[in-house]
C-alpha cells in the first residue's frame, strides 16, 4: 500500500526523521481526552469512544458501532485542536467502518509587509480526514485507515496521503489487549512554496493494556517511535562535557536513557463501572521539555471519565513544563437503540 501511495503521488519516499523535523506534527497529538490523560500515545485502550480509531484503526470492533465522538483541546497560543469521529457497522458487510476529522485551528493572524507594518489578516490550519475499517477474526482485530492530510497558511497549501494500520489481540477471558500500530506511513505531495515537502511523523508502536484480576486498576504500557532508536535532542549549547584538552564535546546519553524515552505508561483507577480516574507519564516529554532550573510535573498527565446513560464525558490534562499544560475535553454518545 505504501508503494501504491508513492506511485499515485509521484513522489520518492525518504527516511522519516524525528525530533521536530517532520511536517504536520499535530498528527502525533492525542485524539481523545482519555488518551491525553493516560499519556497520549496509548493505542490498546478498551472503550466505545469513536475517536479511538484515529489512534489505531484496529480498535474498530463491533463494540464501537454507531458511536459519535467529539474532543476539543484548547492548545498553545489560542490555537485549538478539534477531533470528530463516527463509527458504523453494516449488516451485509463484515467489520466496522469509521470516519474522522482532525482539525488544528491557528486562528486569525496578522499579515505584515517587509517592514513589519500590518496590511491585513489571514488564517492558518492543519487537518486530516480519515476513513478506516476494522475486522475481527476470533480474538484478533486488524484495521487500517487512509488519511488525506494537509495544511493551509494564507494562500499557501501543503497536502498528502497517509496510512495507519495495525492489529490488536483481545484475550477471550481476561481484561488484556496487546497489539501494534504503524502510523503516518505516506508522503506529502505539495509544500507551501514549492520546496521539497517535509516527511510525515512516521511512528511504529507496540503496546499492552491489562487489568490484574483482583485489582481496581487497569495499566497501559506503550513503546513508541520504534522506527528510530535515538529520540534525544542534545542541544550542544546546553548539554556538553569537556575532553582532556578542555574542548567542548556533546554530552553522551547512556543507552538505558535512550530506551526509556520510547516508553509511555498509564493507569486507570476503576472507581465504578461508570467512573474512572486516570494518570499517565511520558518520559520523552519530561526529558525534552523540562526546565533546567525546575523539573515540575513535565510529562505527567491525569484526568477522569464519567458515563451517564448513553453519554460518556472525559477530561485529560497534560503538563508540558512548569506552569504550562493543556486540557482536552471529550464526549462520546452511543446512537444504538
Amino acid at each position: 500500500m505504501f508503494w501504491l501511495l508513492s506511485g499515485v503521488l509521484g513522489t520518492t519516499c525518504v527516511a522519516q526523521p524525528t525530533g521536530g523535523r517532520t511536517g504536520l506534527g499535530f498528527l502525533q497529538m492525542p485524539a481523545d481526552a482519555r488518551q491525553a490523560a493516560l499519556g497520549s500515545r496509548h493505542f490498546t485502550l478498551s472503550g466505545s469512544e469513536a475517536t479511538l480509531f484515529i489512534q489505531n484503526p484496529a480498535l474498530l470492533d463491533s463494540a464501537k458501532s454507531k458511536n459519535l465522538a467529539l474532543s476539543i483541546m484548547p492548545y498553545l497560543a489560542d490555537t485549538r485542536l478539534v477531533n470528530v469521529a463516527y463509527t458504523q457497522a453494516f449488516k451485509k458487510i463484515k467489520g466496522v467502518w469509521g470516519g474522522g476529522l482532525q482539525y488544528l485551528d491557528y486562528g486569525t493572524l496578522t499579515q505584515t509587509d517587509d517592514l513589519g507594518n500590518p496590511i491585513g489578516e489571514f488564517r492558518a490550519s492543519d487537518y486530516a480526514l480519515s476513513v478506516g475499517y476494522g475486522n475481527t477474526i476470533q480474538n484478533i482485530t486488524i484495521g487500517g485507515s487512509l488519511k488525506m492530510v494537509g495544511s493551509s497558511l494564507e494562500s499557501y497549501r501543503l497536502w498528502g496521503l497517509a496510512l495507519d494500520w495495525g492489529a490488536v489481540f483481545k484475550h477471550p477471558r481476561r481484561d488484556l489487549t496487546a497489539g501494534f500500530v504503524v502510523k503516518n506511513l505516506g508522503v506529502l505531495r505539495q509544500n507551501y512554496a514549492g520546496h521539497d515537502a517535509p516527511p510525515l511523523p512516521f511512528d511504529v508502536r507496540v503496546g499492552v493494556t491489562f487489568k490484574p484480576e483482583y485489582m481496581p486498576l487497569r495499566f497501559s504500557l506503550t513503546a513508541h517511535h520504534l522506527n528510530a532508536f535515538d529520540q534525544v535532542y542534545n542541544d550542544p549549547a546546553l548539554f556538553f562535557d569537556f575532553d582532556n584538552n578542555g574542548n567542548r564535546v556533546p554530552r553522551k546519553i547512556p543507552v538505558p536513557e535512550k530506551l526509556l524515552r520510547h516508553l509511555t505508561v498509564g493507569a486507570e483507577i476503576l472507581i465504578h463501572p461508570k467512573c474512572r480516574l486516570m494518570v499517565g507519564y511520558d518520559h520523552l516529554v519530561r526529558q525534552e521539555l523540562q526546565l533546567q532550573e525546575r523539573v515540575g510535573l513535565s510529562g505527567i498527565s491525569f484526568g477522569g471519565w464519567l458515563k451517564i446513560k448513553r453519554f460518556e464525558f472525559s477530561y485529560g490534562r497534560s503538563q508540558l513544563l512548569t506552569g504550562l499544560g493543556v486540557s482536552t475535553f471529550g464526549m462520546n454518545v452511543s446512537l444504538q437503540k
